[in-house]
Protein backbone atom coordinates (compact mmCIF):
# COMPACT_ATOMS: atom_id res chain seq x y z
CA UNK A 1 0.00 0.00 0.00
CA UNK A 2 1.34 3.50 -1.22
CA UNK A 3 -0.95 6.07 0.02
CA UNK A 4 -3.29 6.49 3.03
CA UNK A 5 -6.38 6.14 0.68
CA UNK A 6 -6.39 2.27 0.81
CA UNK A 7 -6.24 2.74 5.20
CA UNK A 8 -10.14 1.50 5.21
CA UNK A 9 -8.87 -1.74 3.11
CA UNK A 10 -7.03 -3.12 6.08
CA UNK A 11 -9.76 -5.39 7.24
CA UNK A 12 -10.18 -7.23 4.61
CA UNK A 13 -8.69 -10.91 4.93
CA UNK A 14 -6.25 -10.61 2.10
CA UNK A 15 -5.30 -8.09 2.99
CA UNK A 16 -4.50 -8.98 6.76
CA UNK A 17 -0.98 -9.99 6.74
CA UNK A 18 2.29 -9.05 7.98
CA UNK A 19 4.93 -10.20 5.01
CA UNK A 20 2.77 -9.54 1.66
CA UNK A 21 3.26 -11.79 -1.18
CA UNK A 22 5.84 -14.36 -0.57
CA UNK A 23 7.48 -12.85 2.42
CA UNK A 24 6.38 -15.53 5.13
CA UNK A 25 7.34 -18.40 2.11
CA UNK A 26 10.79 -16.56 1.93
CA UNK A 27 11.59 -16.34 5.28
CA UNK A 28 9.91 -19.96 6.21
CA UNK A 29 12.41 -20.81 3.39
CA UNK A 30 15.23 -19.18 4.95
CA UNK A 31 14.66 -21.66 8.19
CA UNK A 32 14.25 -24.84 6.81
CA UNK A 33 17.68 -24.47 4.58
CA UNK A 34 19.14 -23.91 7.95
CA UNK A 35 18.55 -27.45 9.54
CA UNK A 36 21.23 -29.59 9.66
CA UNK A 37 21.54 -32.96 7.95
CA UNK A 38 20.37 -34.93 11.06
CA UNK A 39 17.32 -33.40 11.39
CA UNK A 40 16.67 -32.33 7.96
CA UNK A 41 15.59 -35.72 6.47
CA UNK A 42 13.00 -35.55 9.09
CA UNK A 43 11.23 -32.54 7.70
CA UNK A 44 12.38 -32.76 4.15
CA UNK A 45 8.70 -34.73 3.20
CA UNK A 46 6.80 -32.08 4.12
CA UNK A 47 9.28 -28.89 3.88
CA UNK A 48 7.74 -28.08 0.34
CA UNK A 49 4.36 -27.51 2.01
CA UNK A 50 5.53 -26.18 5.03
CA UNK A 51 7.13 -22.91 2.89
CA UNK A 52 4.67 -22.35 0.81
CA UNK A 53 1.12 -23.85 2.91
CA UNK A 54 1.57 -24.32 6.19
CA UNK A 55 2.81 -20.89 7.11
CA UNK A 56 0.13 -18.62 5.69
CA UNK A 57 -2.59 -20.83 7.54
CA UNK A 58 -3.16 -17.82 10.08
CA UNK A 59 -3.78 -15.50 7.61
CA UNK A 60 -6.78 -18.38 5.77
CA UNK A 61 -8.52 -18.87 8.71
CA UNK A 62 -11.23 -16.59 7.87
CA UNK A 63 -14.74 -17.11 7.58
CA UNK A 64 -14.69 -15.18 4.17
CA UNK A 65 -13.23 -18.86 2.48
CA UNK A 66 -15.64 -20.38 0.58
CA UNK A 67 -18.05 -17.49 0.55
CA UNK A 68 -19.08 -14.43 -1.70
CA UNK A 69 -16.93 -11.52 -2.48
CA UNK A 70 -13.59 -11.50 -1.79
CA UNK A 71 -14.11 -11.70 1.46
CA UNK A 72 -16.01 -8.53 1.86
CA UNK A 73 -19.40 -9.53 0.97
CA UNK A 74 -18.93 -7.71 -2.86
CA UNK A 75 -21.54 -9.01 -5.01
CA UNK A 76 -19.34 -8.27 -7.98
CA UNK A 77 -16.20 -10.18 -6.96
CA UNK A 78 -15.14 -13.68 -6.95
CA UNK A 79 -16.15 -16.16 -4.51
CA UNK A 80 -13.37 -17.20 -2.20
CA UNK A 81 -11.59 -21.16 -2.69
CA UNK A 82 -12.66 -22.30 0.27
CA UNK A 83 -8.83 -22.93 1.89
CA UNK A 84 -9.52 -22.75 5.64
CA UNK A 85 -11.94 -26.33 5.45
CA UNK A 86 -9.68 -27.69 2.94
CA UNK A 87 -6.52 -27.73 4.76
CA UNK A 88 -8.40 -27.81 7.94
CA UNK A 89 -6.60 -24.44 9.23
CA UNK A 90 -9.22 -23.82 11.80
CA UNK A 91 -8.17 -26.89 13.83
CA UNK A 92 -4.30 -26.57 13.56
CA UNK A 93 -5.12 -22.66 14.59
CA UNK A 94 -6.96 -23.64 17.55
CA UNK A 95 -9.79 -20.68 16.63
CA UNK A 96 -12.98 -21.78 14.48
CA UNK A 97 -14.09 -17.67 13.65
CA UNK A 98 -17.86 -19.57 12.30
CA UNK A 99 -18.24 -21.82 15.38
CA UNK A 100 -16.55 -19.49 17.63
CA UNK A 101 -14.92 -22.46 19.28
CA UNK A 102 -11.19 -22.39 20.62
CA UNK A 103 -9.14 -19.65 21.32
CA UNK A 104 -8.02 -16.87 18.54
CA UNK A 105 -4.98 -14.38 19.17
CA UNK A 106 -4.14 -11.73 17.03
CA UNK A 107 -0.96 -11.44 14.73
CA UNK A 108 0.94 -9.66 17.07
CA UNK A 109 2.88 -9.09 20.32
CA UNK A 110 2.42 -9.76 22.91
CA UNK A 111 -0.42 -12.05 22.39
CA UNK A 112 1.92 -14.19 19.90
CA UNK A 113 4.49 -14.63 23.30
CA UNK A 114 1.16 -16.80 24.60
CA UNK A 115 0.63 -18.13 20.92
CA UNK A 116 3.93 -19.65 19.55
CA UNK A 117 4.68 -21.98 22.63
CA UNK A 118 1.33 -23.51 22.23
CA UNK A 119 1.31 -24.38 18.78
CA UNK A 120 5.43 -25.08 19.50
CA UNK A 121 4.23 -27.84 21.92
CA UNK A 122 1.80 -29.41 20.01
CA UNK A 123 3.94 -29.69 16.94
CA UNK A 124 6.65 -31.41 19.32
CA UNK A 125 3.88 -33.80 20.83
CA UNK A 126 2.67 -34.48 16.92
CA UNK A 127 6.47 -35.49 16.15
CA UNK A 128 6.71 -37.12 18.96
CA UNK A 129 3.71 -39.56 18.11
CA UNK A 130 5.39 -40.02 14.48
CA UNK A 131 2.65 -37.33 12.93
CA UNK A 132 5.19 -35.98 10.77
CA UNK A 133 2.23 -33.92 8.55
CA UNK A 134 0.46 -32.37 11.47
CA UNK A 135 4.00 -31.29 13.45
CA UNK A 136 4.99 -29.83 10.18
CA UNK A 137 1.49 -27.78 9.76
CA UNK A 138 1.98 -26.54 13.77
CA UNK A 139 5.35 -25.69 13.34
CA UNK A 140 3.86 -23.45 10.11
CA UNK A 141 1.17 -21.44 12.27
CA UNK A 142 4.02 -20.95 15.11
CA UNK A 143 6.06 -19.84 12.17
CA UNK A 144 3.79 -17.18 11.08
CA UNK A 145 2.56 -15.26 14.40
CA UNK A 146 7.17 -15.33 14.78
CA UNK A 147 7.95 -13.95 11.72
CA UNK A 148 4.40 -11.23 11.77
CA UNK A 149 5.99 -10.41 15.06
CA UNK A 150 9.22 -9.21 13.41
CA UNK A 151 7.15 -7.19 10.85
CA UNK A 152 5.76 -5.20 13.61
CA UNK A 153 2.36 -6.98 13.91
CA UNK A 154 2.49 -4.62 17.60
CA UNK A 155 2.30 -1.37 15.62
CA UNK A 156 0.24 -1.48 12.45
CA UNK A 157 1.52 1.62 11.29
CA UNK A 158 4.58 0.31 10.46
CA UNK A 159 3.79 -3.18 10.22
CA UNK A 160 0.95 -2.25 6.96
CA UNK A 161 4.45 -0.80 4.77
CA UNK A 162 6.94 -2.81 6.07
CA UNK A 163 8.07 -5.11 3.07
CA UNK A 164 10.99 -6.02 1.14
CA UNK A 165 11.72 -6.04 -2.27
CA UNK A 166 11.01 -9.95 -2.74
CA UNK A 167 12.69 -9.60 -6.56
CA UNK A 168 15.61 -10.00 -4.71
CA UNK A 169 15.37 -12.88 -2.57
CA UNK A 170 15.80 -12.75 1.03
CA UNK A 171 19.54 -14.25 2.24
CA UNK A 172 19.59 -14.32 6.15
CA UNK A 173 23.14 -15.62 5.43
CA UNK A 174 24.91 -18.23 7.63
CA UNK A 175 23.08 -19.69 10.86
CA UNK A 176 23.29 -22.17 13.31
CA UNK A 177 20.33 -23.63 14.72
CA UNK A 178 20.22 -23.38 18.85
CA UNK A 179 19.02 -25.75 21.04
CA UNK A 180 16.20 -24.57 23.03
CA UNK A 181 16.36 -26.36 26.02
CA UNK A 182 16.49 -29.75 27.15
CA UNK A 183 12.65 -30.17 27.55
CA UNK A 184 10.26 -29.07 25.23
CA UNK A 185 8.46 -26.82 27.78
CA UNK A 186 12.18 -25.25 28.66
CA UNK A 187 12.25 -24.89 25.08
CA UNK A 188 8.98 -22.84 24.79
CA UNK A 189 10.07 -20.30 27.67
CA UNK A 190 13.36 -19.78 25.85
CA UNK A 191 11.70 -19.56 22.43
CA UNK A 192 9.56 -16.67 24.26
CA UNK A 193 12.85 -14.71 25.00
CA UNK A 194 14.15 -15.31 21.62
CA UNK A 195 10.83 -13.66 19.89
CA UNK A 196 11.14 -10.97 22.72
CA UNK A 197 15.08 -10.03 21.29
CA UNK A 198 14.04 -10.23 17.79
CA UNK A 199 11.08 -7.45 18.20
CA UNK A 200 13.88 -5.11 20.05
CA UNK A 201 16.34 -5.98 16.56
CA UNK A 202 13.16 -5.18 14.49
CA UNK A 203 12.90 -2.01 16.45
CA UNK A 204 16.30 -0.74 16.38
CA UNK A 205 16.78 -1.32 12.79
CA UNK A 206 13.82 1.02 11.67
CA UNK A 207 14.28 3.95 14.54
CA UNK A 208 17.50 5.41 12.70
CA UNK A 209 14.92 5.61 9.80
CA UNK A 210 12.26 7.20 11.45
CA UNK A 211 13.71 9.50 13.30
CA UNK A 212 15.16 11.09 10.44
CA UNK A 213 11.28 12.52 10.11
CA UNK A 214 10.93 13.23 13.58
CA UNK A 215 8.69 9.71 14.22
CA UNK A 216 10.96 7.43 16.23
CA UNK A 217 10.32 4.41 17.18
CA UNK A 218 9.00 5.89 21.15
CA UNK A 219 6.83 8.23 19.09
CA UNK A 220 5.12 5.62 17.51
CA UNK A 221 4.41 3.40 19.91
CA UNK A 222 2.82 5.93 22.11
CA UNK A 223 0.71 7.85 19.56
CA UNK A 224 -0.33 3.62 18.85
CA UNK A 225 -1.91 3.43 22.23
CA UNK A 226 -4.95 5.48 21.45
CA UNK A 227 -4.94 5.07 17.85
CA UNK A 228 -4.12 1.18 15.90
CA UNK A 229 -3.48 3.56 13.07
CA UNK A 230 -1.83 7.09 13.41
CA UNK A 231 -2.21 8.77 10.82
CA UNK A 232 1.23 11.02 11.42
CA UNK A 233 3.07 7.72 11.99
CA UNK A 234 1.94 5.94 8.66
CA UNK A 235 2.59 9.11 6.79
CA UNK A 236 5.88 8.80 8.55
CA UNK A 237 6.78 5.29 7.31
CA UNK A 238 5.13 5.82 3.56
CA UNK A 239 7.66 8.64 3.49
CA UNK A 240 10.58 6.26 4.69
CA UNK A 241 9.15 4.05 2.19
CA UNK A 242 9.56 6.47 -0.52
CA UNK A 243 12.89 9.15 0.41
CA UNK A 244 15.18 6.53 2.41
CA UNK A 245 13.65 3.33 0.26
CA UNK A 246 17.34 1.24 0.12
CA UNK A 247 17.03 1.97 4.14
CA UNK A 248 13.90 0.61 4.60
CA UNK A 249 14.54 -3.00 2.29
CA UNK A 250 17.68 -2.97 4.40
CA UNK A 251 15.61 -2.85 7.71
CA UNK A 252 12.95 -5.18 6.49
CA UNK A 253 16.09 -7.54 5.32
CA UNK A 254 17.56 -7.33 9.16
CA UNK A 255 13.84 -8.04 10.87
CA UNK A 256 13.36 -10.58 8.40
CA UNK A 257 16.77 -12.21 8.83
CA UNK A 258 15.90 -12.67 12.47
CA UNK A 259 12.54 -13.74 12.10
CA UNK A 260 14.04 -16.85 10.43
CA UNK A 261 16.72 -17.51 12.85
CA UNK A 262 14.16 -17.29 15.28
CA UNK A 263 11.78 -19.88 13.57
CA UNK A 264 15.31 -22.14 12.63
CA UNK A 265 15.70 -22.31 16.22
CA UNK A 266 12.10 -23.13 17.05
CA UNK A 267 11.74 -26.02 13.77
CA UNK A 268 15.54 -27.41 15.00
CA UNK A 269 14.48 -27.72 18.56
CA UNK A 270 11.07 -29.48 17.50
CA UNK A 271 12.69 -31.96 15.46
CA UNK A 272 15.43 -32.31 17.77
CA UNK A 273 13.10 -34.18 20.38
CA UNK A 274 11.28 -36.45 17.41
CA UNK A 275 11.84 -39.68 17.21
CA UNK A 276 15.02 -41.53 15.34
CA UNK A 277 14.97 -42.66 12.82
CA UNK A 278 11.55 -41.18 12.48
CA UNK A 279 8.95 -43.95 12.11
CA UNK A 280 7.37 -44.47 8.40
CA UNK A 281 3.50 -44.51 8.34
CA UNK A 282 2.38 -48.15 8.21
CA UNK A 283 0.58 -49.67 4.92
CA UNK A 284 -3.33 -49.10 5.14
CA UNK A 285 -4.87 -52.18 5.85
CA UNK A 286 -6.63 -54.37 3.31
CA UNK A 287 -10.37 -55.32 2.76
CA UNK A 288 -11.55 -52.26 4.83
CA UNK A 289 -13.03 -49.08 4.32
CA UNK A 290 -10.37 -46.58 4.75
CA UNK A 291 -12.99 -43.18 4.20
CA UNK A 292 -13.34 -40.69 7.00
CA UNK A 293 -17.28 -40.15 7.13
CA UNK A 294 -18.33 -42.01 4.34
CA UNK A 295 -21.77 -41.57 4.75
CA UNK A 296 -21.34 -37.51 5.66
CA UNK A 297 -23.31 -38.36 9.01
CA UNK A 298 -21.01 -36.72 11.26
CA UNK A 299 -21.16 -32.60 11.54
CA UNK A 300 -18.84 -30.58 10.74
CA UNK A 301 -18.06 -26.71 10.69
CA UNK A 302 -21.57 -26.28 8.28
CA UNK A 303 -21.18 -29.47 6.36
CA UNK A 304 -20.08 -32.71 6.76
CA UNK A 305 -17.07 -33.02 9.15
CA UNK A 306 -14.01 -34.39 6.87
CA UNK A 307 -15.58 -32.79 3.88
CA UNK A 308 -15.27 -29.41 1.97
CA UNK A 309 -16.60 -28.22 -1.29
CA UNK A 310 -14.44 -27.33 -4.38
CA UNK A 311 -15.73 -24.20 -6.39
CA UNK A 312 -14.19 -24.87 -10.10
CA UNK A 313 -16.03 -22.23 -11.32
CA UNK A 314 -15.39 -18.98 -8.56
CA UNK A 315 -17.38 -16.46 -10.34
CA UNK A 316 -20.22 -18.59 -10.86
CA UNK A 317 -23.20 -17.04 -8.93
CA UNK A 318 -26.23 -20.37 -9.49
CA UNK A 319 -24.27 -23.36 -8.29
CA UNK A 320 -24.79 -24.94 -4.69
CA UNK A 321 -23.33 -27.60 -2.66
CA UNK A 322 -25.43 -28.77 0.37
CA UNK A 323 -25.28 -31.03 3.09
CA UNK A 324 -28.44 -32.41 2.34
CA UNK A 325 -30.18 -33.98 5.33
CA UNK A 326 -33.53 -36.30 4.96
CA UNK A 327 -36.86 -34.07 5.43
CA UNK A 328 -40.73 -35.58 6.11
CA UNK A 329 -41.00 -35.52 2.41
CA UNK A 330 -41.79 -39.18 0.88
CA UNK A 331 -38.10 -38.87 -1.15
CA UNK A 332 -35.48 -39.00 0.52
CA UNK A 333 -32.27 -38.78 -1.11
CA UNK A 334 -29.82 -40.84 0.76
CA UNK A 335 -28.84 -44.26 0.37
CA UNK A 336 -28.63 -44.75 4.03
CA UNK A 337 -28.79 -42.77 7.40
CA UNK A 338 -29.95 -39.49 6.87
CA UNK A 339 -27.69 -37.23 4.80
CA UNK A 340 -25.89 -37.39 1.76
CA UNK A 341 -23.98 -34.14 -0.13
CA UNK A 342 -25.82 -31.97 -2.89
CA UNK A 343 -24.52 -30.53 -5.58
CA UNK A 344 -27.06 -28.21 -7.27
CA UNK A 345 -27.43 -26.42 -10.33
CA UNK A 346 -23.47 -26.62 -11.40
CA UNK A 347 -21.73 -24.58 -13.69
CA UNK A 348 -20.19 -26.57 -16.34
CA UNK A 349 -17.06 -26.69 -14.98
CA UNK A 350 -18.84 -28.58 -11.81
CA UNK A 351 -18.80 -28.44 -8.26
CA UNK A 352 -16.92 -30.97 -6.20
CA UNK A 353 -17.02 -32.37 -2.58
CA UNK A 354 -13.71 -33.51 -1.71
CA UNK A 355 -11.90 -34.75 1.37
CA UNK A 356 -10.04 -32.45 3.36
CA UNK A 357 -6.60 -33.06 3.19
CA UNK A 358 -6.19 -33.94 6.80
CA UNK A 359 -8.71 -36.74 5.73
CA UNK A 360 -6.06 -37.61 2.68
CA UNK A 361 -5.02 -41.19 3.27
CA UNK A 362 -0.96 -41.44 3.09
CA UNK A 363 -0.23 -44.38 0.22
CA UNK A 364 2.58 -46.11 -1.34
CA UNK A 365 3.52 -46.43 -5.03
CA UNK A 366 2.36 -49.96 -6.45
CA UNK A 367 -0.45 -50.13 -4.28
CA UNK A 368 -3.40 -51.12 -5.41
CA UNK A 369 -7.33 -49.46 -4.55
CA UNK A 370 -10.80 -50.03 -5.02
CA UNK A 371 -13.07 -46.58 -4.82
CA UNK A 372 -16.81 -47.06 -5.21
CA UNK A 373 -19.35 -44.28 -4.57
CA UNK A 374 -23.47 -44.27 -4.74
CA UNK A 375 -24.67 -40.80 -7.02
CA UNK A 376 -28.32 -40.11 -7.52
CA UNK A 377 -29.03 -37.28 -10.37
CA UNK A 378 -32.62 -35.44 -11.66
CA UNK A 379 -30.70 -33.23 -14.39
CA UNK A 380 -31.41 -32.55 -18.17
CA UNK A 381 -27.80 -32.16 -18.91
CA UNK A 382 -24.39 -32.66 -17.17
CA UNK A 383 -22.86 -35.35 -15.38
CA UNK A 384 -21.77 -36.95 -12.26
CA UNK A 385 -18.63 -39.34 -11.20
CA UNK A 386 -16.26 -40.55 -8.68
CA UNK A 387 -12.04 -38.79 -8.97
CA UNK A 388 -9.44 -40.22 -6.92
CA UNK A 389 -6.84 -37.15 -6.59
CA UNK A 390 -3.39 -39.02 -6.49
CA UNK A 391 -0.28 -36.24 -4.94
CA UNK A 392 3.46 -36.38 -4.21
CA UNK A 393 4.63 -34.72 -1.26
CA UNK A 394 3.98 -30.97 -1.91
CA UNK A 395 0.39 -31.63 -2.81
CA UNK A 396 0.71 -31.61 -6.03
CA UNK A 397 -1.89 -33.50 -8.36
CA UNK A 398 0.06 -36.69 -10.26
CA UNK A 399 -3.14 -38.49 -11.56
CA UNK A 400 -6.60 -37.88 -11.19
CA UNK A 401 -7.97 -41.27 -12.78
CA UNK A 402 -12.35 -40.94 -13.15
CA UNK A 403 -14.92 -43.48 -12.78
CA UNK A 404 -17.87 -43.97 -14.76
CA UNK A 405 -20.88 -41.72 -15.06
CA UNK A 406 -24.14 -40.97 -14.19
CA UNK A 407 -26.25 -38.95 -16.07
CA UNK A 408 -30.25 -37.92 -16.36
CA UNK A 409 -33.18 -38.98 -13.74
CA UNK A 410 -32.51 -41.98 -12.12
CA UNK A 411 -32.15 -44.34 -9.18
CA UNK A 412 -29.23 -44.53 -7.32
CA UNK A 413 -25.98 -45.89 -9.47
CA UNK A 414 -22.55 -46.77 -8.06
CA UNK A 415 -19.83 -45.03 -9.57
CA UNK A 416 -16.42 -47.66 -9.28
CA UNK A 417 -12.63 -47.67 -10.52
CA UNK A 418 -9.60 -49.26 -9.58
CA UNK A 419 -6.50 -47.99 -9.50
CA UNK A 420 -2.37 -48.68 -9.04
CA UNK A 421 -0.48 -45.95 -6.81
CA UNK A 422 1.71 -44.44 -9.38
CA UNK A 423 5.53 -43.48 -8.94
CA UNK A 424 6.27 -40.62 -6.50
CA UNK A 425 2.58 -40.83 -5.30
CA UNK A 426 1.96 -40.65 -1.54
CA UNK A 427 -1.39 -39.06 -0.88
CA UNK A 428 -5.08 -40.24 -1.95
CA UNK A 429 -8.15 -38.17 -1.18
CA UNK A 430 -11.86 -38.61 -2.69
CA UNK A 431 -13.39 -36.14 -4.86
CA UNK A 432 -17.14 -36.15 -6.00
CA UNK A 433 -17.43 -34.15 -8.71
CA UNK A 434 -21.01 -32.90 -11.23
CA UNK A 435 -21.87 -30.57 -13.40
CA UNK A 436 -25.39 -31.73 -13.72
CA UNK A 437 -27.76 -28.46 -14.45
CA UNK A 438 -30.08 -30.05 -11.81
CA UNK A 439 -29.26 -31.86 -8.74
CA UNK A 440 -26.87 -34.46 -7.57
CA UNK A 441 -26.56 -36.38 -4.40
CA UNK A 442 -23.32 -38.38 -3.78
CA UNK A 443 -23.21 -40.93 -0.43
CA UNK A 444 -21.43 -43.90 0.51
CA UNK A 445 -18.44 -43.43 -0.01
CA UNK A 446 -15.18 -46.38 -0.11
CA UNK A 447 -12.14 -46.52 -0.54
CA UNK A 448 -10.38 -49.98 -0.13
CA UNK A 449 -6.45 -51.26 -1.11
CA UNK A 450 -7.11 -54.48 -2.59
CA UNK A 451 -3.23 -55.10 -2.59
Amino acid sequence: MTSLRHLPLLLLPTLALGWGGTEHSQITAEAVRMMPEEVATIIAPESGALTHIYCEFPDQNWPAYGQWGDGNAEPYLPRFADTRREWDISFYCGWNPVTREGTGYPHSTPQAYEAVPKYFLRAVEALKAGRLEDGARFLGVAMHYIEDSAAFGHLQAVHRSFHWDTKSPLNAGDYSPQQLGDTPEQAAEQLVARMKAMVEITEKAVDPILTKLGMPMTEVKRRSKDDPYPKEAVRAVLTAKHEFAAEMDAAARTSASAAAHVCADMLFTALSFAPKPFPQPKPNATGVNLVFNPSFEQAGDENAEGWCIGWLDLNDKTGRAEWYRAGTHWDKPVKQGARSAMVLWAPEKGIQWRQTWRNALRVNPGEVYRASAWVKSRTEKGRSHLTLELSDTHYHTIAQPISNEAEGKGDWTELKLETTIPPDARWLRVILHSNADGAAWFDEVSVERVR
